[in-house]
């Protein structure tokens, strides 16, 4: 196998468009995520669509990379192109080169013939539309080719091995003085089939009473075989956050106000059994020190003004008194 190569594309589904020399030359692609299952032997069709977001008119080359798992956020590390075992294999398409006038759509459509004696377990790949063919990409030019892709998660069904563990659930930090607060689930799949956990992220204040359920994996995201997926989750009841001094940052206390110690718990489940996973808790604090400024500042002049109130009243009575 030739070097691995690294493509600097930071998210799963892929998105990224590079553009031309001349500013003048985009792609969009869609749908721009495929998850499928497929069984041995079996054939799958499907339809993608290209659209030209440039001013002139292009021409698309499609190729097809192999990409396992890099870091915790979905990125990807790509298989030298010139590597075309496996999914890329697999793939058939109506078109391999074509030219769209500017504004246009195109559809494009392709077929993936799983082998007989496919290995079960997670294949993934992306199918990718550049202004540059394959034979060119490697020489030197003045211009960059616009690229971008469409990734391809295949499960092909068989004997596959279903097994995850949470790595760590953690908060950002241990003391917000408004919400949002960030939580963090980290979950290792050491099985042979990608999944996307589902479950409930609940947050309890200091007496146990439960003041927010949210999503534990509110992007869907997927956690691939051999990698660990971190997946963040905000307990926040305003997104509209202001920006500034003190009194931006009371205005995000008031908005997003809560107080005390809180404690989260993470139930999560995957896999097509619905495994689920040991629950896990973290505690943090909320305290809102602007908005307590405030109220000691306001404590502090309602108790002179009652103190001077008090020195007026005994003034006159003392002053009736001497008449």
């Amino acid at each position: 196998m030739k070097a691995l190569r690294l493509i600097s594309l930071f998210i799963l589904p892929l998105v990224g468009c590079i553009f031309l020399s001349n500013g003048a030359q985009a792609i969009t692609v869609s749908p721009v995520i495929i998850d499928q299952e497929i069984a041995p032997g079996m054939r799958v069709n499907g339809k993608l669509m290209v659209t030209n977001d440039g001013k002139n008119p292009q021409t698309y080359y499609v190729s097809v990379q192999t990409f396992v798992p890099m870091g915790e956020e979905g990125e990807q590390q790509y298989l030298d192109e010139a590597d075309i075992k496996g999914l890329p294999s697999w793939f058939t398409f109506s078109d391999k080169a074509f030219t769209l006038e500017s504004a246009k759509t195109r559809e494009v459509s392709y077929s993936i013939i799983v082998p007989p004696d496919a290995e079960p377990g997670g294949h993934y790949a992306a199918v990718f539309f550049s202004t540059t063919p394959e034979v060119e990409k490697d020489k030197t030019s003045i211009g960059v080719a616009a690229k971008t892709g469409i990734v391809f998660l295949v499960d092909v069904s068989g004997n596959v091995k279903e097994r995850a563990d949470i790595e760590s659930f953690t908060a950002n930090q241990p003391i917000y003085s408004h919400l949002p607060a960030m939580l963090s689930l980290r979950i290792r799949n050491t099985g042979s089939v990608h999944f996307r956990p589902t479950g409930t992220l609940s947050v309890r204040n200091m007496w146990g009473g439960i003041v927010a359920r949210v999503p534990a994996n509110p992007k869907q995201s997927a956690v691939l075989p051999n990698s660990i997926r971190r997946l963040d989750t905000w307990w926040v009841k305003s997104m509209d956050l202001a920006q500034g001094g003190f009194f931006a940052e009371v205005t995000n206390e008031w908005q997003n106000f809560a107080l005390g110690r809180y404690v989260a718990t993470v139930d999560v489940r995957y896999g097509s059994q619905n495994i689920p996973l040991e629950a896990r808790t973290v505690t943090f604090w909320v305290l809102p020190w602007a908005l307590g400024l405030l109220l000691l500042g306001a404590i502090i002049i309602l108790l002179l003004g009652m103190s001077l109130y008090n020195r007026f009243i005994i003034s006159i009575a003392l002053k009736r008194s001497k008449k």
